[in-house]
């Protein structure tokens, strides 16, 4: 079971005073702690809390003067962490409702491994902190070098968050992750493609390929390529620049032997059209293909005709 406060106890500290926990089930304990500590100086069970029989828990005290008032309880002396974990563990967990020293936030500290401390956003790792020269520095997942000196491990674990933020917000409006996002409930592999053309520049797309499906009648295997490109620009192909109203998504559909059709457009928004026109297409790539080759034939048949009355 995760226990969010007492992480954050343990890497932030308490100062001179107790940090309380409130456990599930409704008894507190109380933690005094120095920064950055596997093991917490004092650790105080209040009444109908006991401790396990171990070597961990080695009682100090019967009586507690505790904020100003006699409290009756037991202290304990240098208790591992870990050890602490254990018993919140055993009534339940830590209760949703804390005091407002450590207010919600929306990163979780998990204990520290050779002295850095994991930073993650539910399942996201963000990286990780740790205490040095009594300062704390962060390296961002991926990173390759220490930075910071924060003066407390939330604010260090704070600025890994924001810079996740930030890097979401960038994301999120390249064309790419706008495409991931539309078709992520397809449940289809999507593979990012790219090539320099001459002239052209980088162009860039991702393929979808059918599962478990049998190819064409011809033995070619299908699939489909989608990107983006402005609507009066037909040589564009790219997923590496921000979506506009002005642009279009474009569907290709091929086969194994690089035979392209034009599959369809949808507008920048339309991206709930796109993707169940991806979901019909895999439901019967046959179909499809036969759609789009009629509907090819009949643009270029229009062709024809609107420059035969030219002359």
């Amino acid at each position: 079971m995760f226990t969010e406060r007492l992480h954050r106890i343990t890497a932030a500290g308490t100062g001179r005073g107790y940090t309380r926990i409130r456990l599930a089930d409704g008894p507190m304990i109380y933690i005094k702690a120095r920064p950055h500590s596997t093991e917490l100086d004092e650790v105080y069970l209040a009444p109908g809390l006991t401790a396990p029989g171990t070597d961990d828990w080695e009682a100090e005290d019967d009586e507690l003067v505790l904020t100003g008032e006699s409290a009756s309880g037991t202290l304990y002396m240098d208790v591992p962490a870990e050890a602490v974990g254990e018993l919140i563990t055993e009534h339940g967990g830590e209760h949703a409702i804390q005091d407002a020293d450590f207010p919600p936030v929306g990163y979780q500290i998990h204990p520290a491994k050779d002295g850095r401390y994991p930073v993650r956003r539910g399942t996201q790792r963000l990286g990780y902190m740790a205490c040095r020269a009594r300062v704390w520095q962060v390296i961002p997942l991926g990173g390759t070098m220490w930075s910071g000196a924060f003066a407390t491990s939330e604010e260090a674990a704070d600025h890994l968050l924001k810079r996740a933020e930030a890097a979401d917000k960038h994301s999120a409006q390249r064309a790419e992750w706008v495409l991931r996002g539309a078709l992520a409930e397809c449940g289809l592999p999507l593979t990012r493609g790219s090539q320099a053309v001459i002239g052209q520049g980088p162009t860039s797309w991702v393929q979808i390929d059918v599962l478990h499906r049998s190819p064409y009648v011809t033995g070619d295997e299908p699939y489909v390529l989608v990107y983006l490109r402005r609507q009066d620009d037909e040589e564009e192909m790219t997923l590496d620049r921000v979506v506009t109203d002005a642009d279009e998504w474009v569907v290709l559909l091929g086969s194994g032997d690089d035979t392209q059709l034009p599959g369809a457009t949808f507008t920048a928004a339309d991206t709930a059209a796109l993707s169940a026109y991806v979901v019909d297409w895999h439901r019967d790539p046959e179909a499809s293909w036969t759609a789009a080759l009629a509907a090819d034939h009949a643009r270029r048949l229009t062709a024809l005709n609107t420059a035969a009355t030219r002359y």
